[in-house]
């Protein structure tokens, strides 16, 4: 969808590229964001594509909005988890009290917005979103310090689930919480405490006899 807009605006500037050939190049980008800690910076995104192609003198409002068309296609198209919901029951009714951390999408407010029309949102005590309400992202210790600083408890005292182990895992280890990986896909390594194969799975190892 995102590789459709970008060639139709580029058709506009003159420029004719298939939607394959720019989701080839913008698959690439993605996989070297994630390793220089852009992450979801879908504007880096772009202003990279352009450079590769050779047209970095296009610039303009345009850029932003593919962002934002991005954002939303993208929230449509991702719904939650099968267990998200029965996860959070379960924890809730079990005592534990919610919070979460999420790395900016790159645009100011996109990701709260988006997590704000989650069904999960009125079981969170606070949500920290690390590159904006901290100066990093993920891993870095502050988004972790700040959320159980939020919750009222120490680092030790808190458990983390994520799947991004060189993200979720090794920042919230650097601050003494306990630490559980979803293992859905991705990269390794993290030296979590826990290993799941589900949100369901986590759940269950926190709430068993």
């Amino acid at each position: 969808m995102v590789a459709d807009i970008f060639a139709k605006r580029l058709k506009k500037e003159g420029h004719h590229y298939t939607d394959a050939n720019l989701f080839r190049k913008l698959r690439l980008i993605d996989l070297d964001m994630h390793g220089r800690k852009f992450l979801y910076n879908r504007g880096v995104w772009w202003q990279t594509l352009l450079k590769e192609l050779g047209l970095s003198k296009l610039k303009g409002p345009w850029i932003h909005s593919t962002t934002l068309r991005y954002w939303k296609t993208y929230a449509g198209a991702s719904p939650l988890f099968s267990d998200t919901m029965s996860t959070i029951h379960r924890l809730k009714k079990a005592g534990f009290r919610l919070g979460m951390v999420s790395d900016s999408d790159g645009t100011p407010g996109m990701k709260v917005r988006r997590i704000r029309r989650q069904p999960f949102l009125k079981y969170l005590e606070t949500i920290i979103v690390a590159g904006e309400d901290t100066p990093n992202v993920k891993p870095s210790m502050k988004p972790f310090t700040l959320v159980a600083k939020r919750l009222g408890l120490q680092p030790k005292n808190c458990v983390y689930i994520g799947d991004n182990p060189n993200t979720d895992i090794k920042g919230a280890k650097a601050v003494g919480m306990m630490t559980i990986l979803v293992k859905r896909r991705g990269p390794k390594g993290g030296h979590p405490d826990y290993l799941a194969r589900s949100l369901g799975d986590a759940a269950m190892l926190l709430t068993r006899d």
